[in-house]
């Protein structure tokens, strides 16, 4: 994953805020000008009891009048601020999340098979949340600083020696900060990255939940996920614990200061330096100016968490090229569908070698099947015709360009893969089209179902097109799903598509039934088959042998039940 450096994350992330400067300018303006009512508000306040001191009443209801005025504007001026924060913040987040999932697209499968999808859509969904609420407070956090020097500063002006005592204070106490946000801007990356490890094992328990059911697993999946929560929880109590340790210590300074700070008021009012009124509006202001510490040191943890998540999203957004889909320049026009492998080598891990030197031809527009026993590479070909993983050696044509050359919008136009599990969104039937063609017709759609045999099902169905079918086609059979995942890929009208055991999890009748129209489709596309049972692919006009990341042999059914040992076994065995 890149590494980005976390001034680069927060400069990246403040790219996303200038597009909507309009809202961020008039949410700081409105800050700045309740910071200035507070302000005067504990200027009234002191007035306030000195008139009440000398019992000028008149006066006092002056003061107190204004004091109202003021504070119901700033009451009104904190809605509309929510106006223009909430605008700027679902607006970012939007934009923020619409890159990333862009990215996330574009990222190498290797990528999720090191991290997981639940990596990423923690980033998507918590780091950004995140990030939201710590710039409000960032903001906010400026302006409160800004605010509380302006005290700072009129205690000067009230009296010197108050106000050196004041800003000693806040010295010390921003260091005692310091020391705060160090210590847990050190445990913080750990905790985050537990979370993230706890998000992930939940997202995974949802998503298998039928597996988890079947399986009768359910106390061992409740450990797998307890373990990492527990792990979170260690971390995220000693970073917690370490916080209010550093954070009381910091209040016991504050507590001794109040009781200096009486100490010197008391002796400034006996030599007659101070009045009691001036000691109160120091008073008051003290303890606003003490929080200038607060405020600073916030501040600083804030952004050092902002910093922290800001990194990780973009670690996603910019990722490292090494962890980037790779594709050439060209459109290779007028395709037939060939495909070529020469001495193609590749492998998962380094050193663990899946293919080694392998070779064959497909021909356009005929029906080639792979058979081999599970592991030898079968899966892992399709994967390289479908670009979503890349050789390490040797040359793969489509047609007459290496598929290295070819740009991502040819690759795209002409290959469609359906596997065992292939994904189908909780949508409508008539939207899951359209999320592959979005000016397809309902008659094309009706027209797609009637090649795959699935137009009376989708007829008796009450809504018809507009029936939601469930998270991945939950709501209906395993044949529906296949069938109607056959026909939103035919929506493409591709020149390749590979059947990787789609049909493995179906029983006989469905099987058949899909088989079918796989055999139809045959005359029109280069067809790739993988296939658990044997049976159902002896239609191929080839079928190639691969054993241990090697092609042992091809020719058709009927001529390798004869003439190979291999073959015959693997069909006998998978029909049993």
């Amino acid at each position: 994953m890149a590494k980005v450096k976390e001034k680069s994350a927060l400069k990246q992330l403040l790219k996303f805020y200038k597009n909507h400067i309009g809202f961020y300018i008039a949410f700081v303006v409105i800050l700045l000008i309740k910071a200035v009512i507070s302000f005067f508000s504990a200027m009234l306040v002191a007035d306030i009891i000195a008139n009440m001191m000398s019992q000028d009443f008149h006066q006092v209801f002056v003061s107190a009048s204004i004091n109202l005025t003021i504070l119901v504007a700033s009451y009104m001026l904190s809605y509309l601020n929510t106006y223009f924060y909430k605008n700027l913040e679902n607006n970012v987040r939007f934009d923020i999340q619409q890159s990333i999932i862009a990215s996330s697209l574009n990222i190498k499968m290797s990528f999720y098979d090191n991290f997981g999808s639940g990596v990423i859509v923690t980033r998507l969904t918590s780091d950004i949340d995140h990030i939201s609420e710590r710039f409000k407070s960032l903001t906010e956090k400026i302006v409160n600083i800004i605010r509380r020097l302006s005290y700072l500063v009129y205690i000067f002006f009230l009296n010197l020696y108050i106000g050196l005592f004041v800003f000693v204070s806040v010295v010390i106490v921003s260091l005692a900060y310091t020391i705060r946000i160090y210590f847990l801007s050190k445990l913080k990356p750990a905790v985050k990255a537990q979370r993230e490890v706890v998000n992930s094992k939940i997202i995974e328990t949802v998503r298998a939940v039928k597996d988890i059911k079947t399986l009768n697993c359910d106390e061992n999946v409740l450990t797998l996920v307890g373990k990492a929560q527990k792990e979170f929880i260690k971390k995220d109590n000693h970073e917690y614990y370490v916080g209010i340790l550093l954070c009381n210590i910091t209040d016991i300074f504050v507590a001794v200061s109040d009781y200096l700070f009486m100490g010197l008021s008391i002796f400034l009012m006996l030599k007659t330096s101070i009045t009691a009124t001036v000691f109160y509006t120091c008073y008051l202001y003290k303890d606003h100016t003490f929080t200038l510490a607060n405020e600073f040191g916030d501040f600083r943890y804030k952004l050092a968490e902002s910093e922290v998540c800001a990194k990780r999203l973009f670690a996603i957004l910019y990722p490292n090229k090494d962890d980037i889909d790779i594709y050439g320049q060209n459109y290779q026009n007028n395709y037939d569908g060939g495909i070529v492998f020469k001495d193609v080598r590749f492998s998962y891990v380094p050193e663990v070698e899946v293919l080694k030197g392998i070779s064959f031809e497909i021909k356009p527009k005929t029906t080639v099947a792979f058979v081999g026993e599970s592991g030898c590479g079968k899966s892992t070909i399709t994967n390289l015709i479908g670009h979503l993983y890349y050789k390490d050696a040797g040359e793969i044509y489509l047609g007459k360009s290496e598929i290295d050359s070819l740009n991502k919008q040819f690759i795209r136009d002409n290959i469609a893969i359906v596997n065992q599990f292939p994904y189908l969104f909780n949508l409508s039937i008539r939207e899951n089209f359209q999320m592959i063609n979005k000016n397809i017709t309902d008659q094309q759609i009706l027209d797609l179902c009637d090649k795959v045999m699935l137009t009376s099902f989708v007829q008796t169905l009450p809504k018809g097109l507009d029936s939601i079918i469930g998270e991945a086609g939950c709501q209906l059979s395993g044949g529906q799903r296949q069938k109607l995942c056959i026909a939103r890929a035919l929506c493409r009208n591709v020149k390749i598509m590979i059947f990787d055991e789609a049909t493995s999890s179906l029983d006989n009748t469905s099987q058949s039934e899909v088989m079918e129209v796989i055999e139809k489709l045959s005359k029109n596309m280069t067809i790739i088959l993988i296939a658990h049972r044997l049976s159902t692919i002896t239609f191929a006009d080839r079928i190639i042998l691969i054993k241990d990341g090697q092609v042992v042999g091809g020719s058709t059914h009927k001529e390798l039940i004869k003439t190979s040992e291999y073959y015959k076994s693997l069909y006998e065995t998978s029909n049993e």
